[in-house]
Order: C-alpha cells, then sequence, then structure tokens
C-alpha cells in the first residue's frame, strides 16, 4: 500500500497545481474584460469588420496594453442561419493562455395553453441558448476545458445570472490543434489590418 502513495500524492499535486493555473490565468482574463468595460485608456484597440460571403462575416476586436497585444475578440455569423459565435484569445508574454468560445442559439418554441373554457391556442416564443466554454493552454501540447451553459426565453435572459454560473471541468469541444491553427491565422490578420479599410468589407481571411 505506501508503494502507491507517492503517486498518489504526485497525481493530486499535478491536478491541483493545475486547477490553480486555470485559476489565475482565467482571473486575469477577467479583470483585463472589466478594464475593458471600464473603458481603461491605457487600453488601445483596433476594431475591423470583414465579409466573405453571405454566409460567413464578422469582425475582429485586438486590444493592447502597453503596445502588446493582450486579447483578440472574433466575433462572427457562419451559415444561412442567424447564430452568433464569439471567441476570445487571451495573450501572456505573447503566448496564447486562454481561448473563450461563445454560442448563441435562438430558436421559437411553441407553447399550447388551455383556457378554463376549455379553449386550446398555440404560441411562439423566443429561446436563447448560450453555451461558453474556456480553454486553458498549460503549454503546446496540453490543454483544459471548463464549460457553463444556460438555456431561458429570450425575453427574460439575465446576463448576470449566467455570467455567475461557475465554470465546470468539460471534455473540450474543440481540437487544440484546430484552435492554434485559427489562432495563427488571427495573428496574420492583425498585421493585414494595418491599412485595411472598413468601408469596403472584404474576406481579409479564410478561416477553416
Amino acid at each position: 500500500m505506501k508503494i502507491f502513495i507517492p503517486v498518489l500524492l504526485l497525481f493530486f499535486l499535478s491536478t491541483s497545481y493545475g486547477q490553480e493555473s486555470f485559476n489565475e490565468v482565467n482571473d486575469s482574463y477577467e479583470i483585463f474584460l472589466k478594464r475593458i468595460i471600464a473603458k481603461d485608456t491605457l487600453i488601445k484597440n483596433r476594431t475591423k469588420y470583414y465579409e466573405c460571403s453571405e454566409d460567413l462575416s464578422g469582425r475582429i476586436e485586438l486590444y493592447y496594453l502597453n503596445d502588446k497585444l493582450r486579447l483578440m475578440t472574433h466575433i462572427y455569423k457562419q451559415g444561412f442561419g442567424n447564430d452568433v459565435f464569439l471567441e476570445n484569445y487571451f495573450l501572456d508574454r505573447d503566448k496564447l493562455k486562454l481561448k473563450t468560445s461563445i454560442s448563441e442559439i435562438i430558436y421559437m418554441n411553441t407553447v399550447y395553453k388551455e383556457s378554463s373554457q376549455g379553449v386550446s391556442s398555440a404560441s411562439a416564443e423566443k429561446v436563447i441558448e448560450v453555451t461558453e466554454q474556456r480553454m486553458y493552454f498549460e503549454n503546446k501540447e496540453n490543454a483544459e476545458c471548463f464549460e457553463r451553459k444556460h438555456g431561458k426565453i429570450l425575453a427574460d435572459w439575465d446576463q448576470k445570472y449566467f455570467d455567475a454560473l461557475p465554470l465546470e471541468k468539460s471534455a473540450c469541444i474543440e481540437d487544440i490543434e484546430d484552435v492554434r491553427y485559427k489562432y495563427r491565422i488571427l495573428r496574420k490578420a492583425e498585421k493585414k489590418l494595418e491599412n485595411y479599410s472598413n468601408r469596403k468589407r472584404r474576406c481579409i481571411f479564410y478561416i477553416w
């Protein structure tokens, strides 16, 4: 029995360290977002729009602190529906540390009601389902994912409630190599944006 104690202890310590590392990076990310919302004058940003086709368009927002890129926000619509996707790439010392994906799916839900007189009626209401996943990059080869999701009638949606939901450890919905590939494309797009005008939107890159 004593032989397994050091192995179990090592596993526990490595797992705890990974959680602490995610919490540290996640806290830095949350603080940076709050500084953006508060319009911190030390943070500079650029916003560019693009349109590749009828079913692929969006915008890229770049946030700099001390002339160093700290956050890339990519908001886009893909497909012929109205589904919106948001991705945040958080950097530390020019390295990708956290990638956040937020998807919003809106659909119509039919509700059937019967009055006290026995008269049936049907009505449709919009329902929104939001899923947020954060991928923490321990190194180039390894990543951990944490997720929260919630569905609600669109008219009753409470963003503060959603933001307060805990992030639970989950399986990653994206492959780490796919995420790094998209990250490299966005970094290339960052350079192309220097002399890019929003007046005539073009496809500045092809995503995947």
